[in-house]
């Protein structure tokens, strides 16, 4: 067991420590990841919105201009399964061998009835939403649960632009925000005139059931509003204990990217869509009191601040022993994966629960410029030890095409878990370490992430922490602060570099730990 604590002699240790940094190997994601571009169908625009493994082993994709293809993953050949979607953005392949896919309007069950390779019947399984004709409603999805029960989640709409005249679904005049004051094009007025004359909030959801998670039951095409709450709902997961997952991108009502473990009945922050949840108000929402959303909302179980821990969260995915050094979990404790859309990297939360409430930290996994930017979507080989991702930009900052990333099996030292303690944080490796540097490698800082209607939010009431006492005791490191963790904060900690074991250095020294309760 190794003990550090606060010394007087810190010219000769901070002496100890350029010496340590200088000498200290470097870790690099791409000994231990091969990633290989996949050629994409010639013709087709290869902005990707869905993947799925198909009962055969080919790799199920969703393109952005409405196709539908299937890869033999062998020998790289494309076959055309359908066509004419739009813009679909999540694909599920059933035990079947049918294929669920979730457009802009509409749940479509894809079938090859004679046989032939292709898609020769459509079936419409849902479309009991609303749709105002702007440009940002999207339609996130999907999974299912074991139930066979399926989940999407719906987009606000942009105060970028307005609306058409033609409306699917009733339009919601609370606040007396009418249909006609969103109207644009054709004889009306240009848009930007249009709304430096009307109080359009931001984002909003005038149509049933922007901003919502929705289910669908098996054998209905009734949808039913799940959980409210949300802005940007780009990524969905059911994990195996039928625990539902969802990811939304910063903006007004976000603070930061955050992931949620939504309920039943929940709200999640977002105020646009409580017009369509129970005891909706009477008023437009983003005017309602953030005192009165905040007695609301359950908090999200992460936040990722914009511009460092995430840029536009997007699909999630357990983090499998095969893709990873880590350990079989519980579904409970096993970490999750996220890709992301504005940095070439992918996301990992790692679970923790405090006084009831679910909080956990955040931190980067591969790394590397090698997997490039936009990953919207993700999807593990049957033996989970690849993964796909498929990129999308849909005109903001991202990429396109198709990437395999494999993890050659390599050990390496990464954090397995990182739990709040009474004085600080205890992280546990997946290996034995040692620290060379002490006290002084430790950097720390924690803030406040603003829940407000303005976009975004700065780190306030900024503070720099400092590590009283480390202790290392085989794969356990324990951090203890000066200052006792504070509850609403998030503590954004470097850990030294220089910590290594038998594997290899530290793969991921950053974490950012989500503090809604404390001890």
């Amino acid at each position: 067991m190794k003990i550090y604590q606060k010394i007087l002699t810190l010219g000769l240790l901070a002496s100890v420590v350029l010496s340590a940094r200088a000498e200290s190997a470097k870790f690099s994601w791409d000994d231990y990841y091969d990633v290989v571009t996949v050629p994409t169908p010639e013709g087709v625009d290869p902005q990707i919105g869905g993947l799925g493994i198909m009962p055969d082993g080919r790799l199920a994709v969703c393109f952005h201009r409405g196709e539908v293809m299937l890869l033999d993953t062998t020998t790289g050949e494309w076959q055309p399964f359908a066509s004419g979607l739009h813009e679909p953005l999540g694909i599920y392949v059933e035990a079947e061998g049918t294929l669920l896919v979730v457009q802009r309007a509409e749940i479509t069950r894809l079938h090859d009835t004679d046989g032939d390779g292709r898609a020769d019947y459509y079936e419409v399984v849902c479309n009991d939403w609303g749709m105002s004709g702007n440009y940002h409603e999207f339609a996130f999805g999907l999974v299912k649960d074991s139930a066979g029960t399926i989940y999407i989640s719906l987009g606000t709409a942009s105060n970028g632009s307005g609306v058409r005249e033609e409306l699917r679904g009733s339009w919601n005049n609370t606040g007396g925000l009418t249909h006609e004051k969103f109207l644009y094009g054709g004889e009306h007025e240009d848009w930007k005139v249009i709304k430096k004359s009307v109080p359009i909030p931001r984002m909003y959801a005038r149509v049933p059931y922007r901003g919502c998670v929705v289910r669908i039951a098996p054998g209905s095409r009734k949808a039913e509003v799940f959980a409210t709450g949300f802005r940007t709902p780009n990524g969905l997961h059911m994990d195996a204990a039928d625990q539902l997952w969802v990811s939304d991108n910063q903006g007004d009502w976000l603070g930061a990217s955050k992931l949620h473990r939504v309920e039943e009945g929940g709200f999640y922050g977002h105020a646009a869509s409580l017009l369509w949840g129970d005891n909706p108000p009477d008023v437009v929402p983003s005017n309602l009191p953030v005192a009165e959303l905040e007695a609301r909302r359950t908090k999200a179980a992460g936040l990722f601040p914009q511009g460092d821990a995430a840029n536009s969260l997007t699909q999630i995915q357990s983090l499998l022993p095969g893709f990873a050094p880590v350990a079989s979990a519980s579904p409970a404790t096993a970490p999750l994966l996220m890709g992301e859309m504005n940095h070439s990297r992918l996301v990992v939360y790692l679970p923790d629960v405090v006084n009831g409430q679910q909080q956990g930290t955040g931190f980067h996994l591969v790394n590397t410029l090698s997997i490039g930017m936009g990953n919207n979507r993700l999807r593990y080989t049957a033996d989970g030890t690849s993964l796909f991702l498929g990129k999308t930009h849909l005109s903001w900052p991202g990429r396109e095409g198709l990437k395999q990333v494999t993890y050659n099996g390599k050990p390496y030292l990464m954090v397995e878990s990182v739990k709040l303690t009474p004085q600080g944080f205890q992280f546990t490796f997946n290996a034995p370490i040692e620290d060379p540097v002490g006290l002084t490698g430790y950097e720390i800082e924690s803030y406040r992430i603003a829940y407000h209607v303005d976009y975004g939010s700065p780190k306030n009431e900024l503070k720099t922490e400092s590590a009283a006492r480390v202790q290392i005791e085989g794969n356990v490191l324990t951090l203890e602060l000066t200052d006792k963790p504070q509850a609403n904060r998030v503590y954004d900690i470097t850990l030294p570099p220089e910590i290594t074991s038998t594997l290899s250095p530290i793969s991921s020294n950053r974490f950012w730990y989500t503090a809604h309760e404390v001890y």
